[in-house]
């Protein structure tokens, strides 16, 4: 009890509270770049995840400080920083989800997996390698928004097409379609009635066409039913 409340040990803990605090501070920037782009984990996720993974880093170099010595115990101080990495792939995979083949929320999974990194970095007391981290990861999101051509991915959409009068009409779509060098990849063939079909299929788009450009093309078919437009 008297080693509990000794200026010593309470400076120590003070300590572990600023790593905490810091890793929190870190998580906070990090979540409002995320929160402003209307992702799915934004402030207070990055802020409470930051915040865990520094303690849980702490736990892992001195929770066991206590029962050093004693008989029978053995301390592997990676072996709590190793579970914290397990447990963001649990993360990871509630925020990655699959709709219809899709994949969407990797960058986030991959955004929360740094957040815990700089977390242990500041649990371990690597102040300099937290602040650099977060500084690089803030750097590398804001620029790789300001639509750069290195970074620019071919778009994914699945659209639905009404033909009315057999295959001429359908041979107008797919000319229309090479026209703006959009591209199907499979599609699906419906029998509506005696003269008339559905198609759905999925195309791929250029990178370089606009949202409005890509709703202007589609919205200018008068055989489109309907599209939806995925980012990959």
């Amino acid at each position: 009890m008297k080693e509990m409340l000794s200026w010593g040990f309470i400076s120590q803990q003070l300590i572990f509270l600023v790593r905490i605090i810091l890793a929190m501070l870190c998580g906070c920037i990090i979540g409002i770049e995320r929160q402003q782009r209307i992702k799915v984990a934004g402030t207070r996720t990055h802020m409470m995840i930051a915040m865990a993974a520094a303690l849980m880093m702490i736990i892992s170099k001195y929770g066991f400080i206590d029962v050093i010595g004693r008989a029978g115990v053995s301390w592997d101080v990676s072996r709590v920083a190793a579970s914290i990495i397990t447990g963001i792939g649990i993360l990871g995979g509630i925020i990655i989800t699959g709709r219809q083949g899709r994949v969407s929320g990797t960058t986030t999974a991959a955004g929360l997996m740094a957040t815990i990194a700089i977390g242990m970095a500041f649990g371990a007391g690597l102040y300099v390698m937290g602040v650099g981290v977060t500084a690089l990861l803030l750097t590398m999101q804001y620029l790789l928004h300001q639509n750069l051509w290195i970074v620019r991915q071919t778009i994914r959409a699945q659209a639905v097409f009404h033909i009315e009068h057999g295959t001429g009409d359908y041979q107008k779509v797919l000319e229309e379609l090479e026209k703006y060098e959009i591209h199907i990849q499979q599609f699906k063939w419906e029998k509506m009635g005696s003269e008339s079909f559905q198609i759905c299929c999925d195309v791929t788009i250029p990178a370089r066409y606009t949202k409005e450009e890509i709703i202007s093309i589609f919205a200018g078919m008068p055989e489109t039913e309907n599209f939806d437009i995925v980012y990959i």
